[in-house]
């Protein structure tokens, strides 16, 4: 099947044959430089329609990136050789801010001469354009699909190991804040979390988030808020720490992820003499009572 020919494009004495990208005018030959025959050639496909600037340039320059300058040069020079007044639109109508029109009565024929409906005439980089919208629609669907899957097999797939339903309270323990530099805040606050963390997860109805993936979060400077909700938390437990005179005084506080709500506070002071003893009494208090708290409220406070 022989390839089908282009199509030629008559208005107001002018020919342009878009096979050879030829320009006539009452049979003369009109001098065109090749990227501003392309020009028209993108225009007179979409005759009567507007061409956006950022396509036009695409569709002219296609391997190469050009400034919008190159192109208001070639559209002058294209009007030029149509006779059009530089100083008005005629063949071709400007769009501030947006692009050109090829706003002239064009009649279409085929090679031979036979006029060609509308519907016929070739416009393939157009569809080549919503070809590339609709893939482009269609792999940003993909992508958002996959993504979705990622994140809930990441955080929110239910685990082979542990129990789940309403009941389970999700928690994670945040690093309590040390006021008082004397008591050695960063050895206090790993050994503490850690403690606090173990007793924590000996509590029924609760999953414990490991400290290690809570100081990952931290180390990305993730807040903890934001963490809470990313691997569908419940609550989070933090607090601090200080010396006063021979005592050590810890505050916890159990706050809900979901509407930033404080669930639970106290302060417990032990003797500032032995720390270790002190560490390990608090850790075990502290999670016994939010055992207990979490149990009182059906173990989810964002069910209540």
């Amino acid at each position: 099947m022989a390839p089908a020919s282009r199509p030629v494009y008559e208005f107001a004495g002018f020919r342009y044959d878009s096979e050879q990208r030829l320009l006539f005018h009452d049979g003369e030959l009109v001098a065109l430089l090749p990227k501003v025959a392309d020009t028209l050639h993108v225009l007179l496909e979409r005759h009567g329609r507007v061409v956006e600037k950022p396509e036009l340039m695409r569709l002219v320059w296609p391997d190469t990136t050009v400034e919008e300058i190159g192109l208001a040069r070639n559209i002058s020079l294209l009007r030029k050789a149509l006779g059009d007044d530089a100083d008005s639109d005629g063949f071709i109508e400007t769009l501030p801010r947006r692009g050109y029109r090829f706003a002239a009565e064009v009649r279409v024929l085929s090679s031979n001469g036979i006029a060609l409906p509308a519907a016929a005439v070739p416009a393939s980089a157009e569809s080549w354009m919503r070809r590339r919208r609709r893939l482009w629609f269609a792999g940003s669907i993909v992508a958002a699909t996959l993504l979705a899957w990622l994140v809930y097999w990441q955080f929110y797939r239910p685990s082979q190991f542990l129990s789940g339903g309403e009941g389970y309270a999700n928690l994670a323990v945040v690093p309590f804040e040390c006021l008082s530099p004397e008591i050695g805040c960063g050895t206090f606050s790993r050994s503490f979390t850690e403690l606090l963390a173990a007793d924590l997860s000996k509590q029924p109805d609760v999953h414990v988030i490991s400290p290690s993936t809570v100081e990952r979060y931290r180390r990305a400077r993730i807040s903890m808020a934001w963490m809470g909700r990313l691997l569908g938390l419940e609550v989070l437990l933090e607090g601090t720490a200080q010396k006063t005179g021979d005592r050590v005084r810890i505050t916890a506080r159990l706050g809900d992820v979901h509407s930033g709500k404080l669930v639970w506070a106290e302060t417990y002071e032990y003797p500032a003499a032995d720390l270790d003893r002190a560490e390990a009494e608090a850790a075990r208090a502290i999670a016994a009572q939010v055992g207990r708290q979490l149990a009182a409220r059906g173990a989810s406070p964002a069910s209540r």
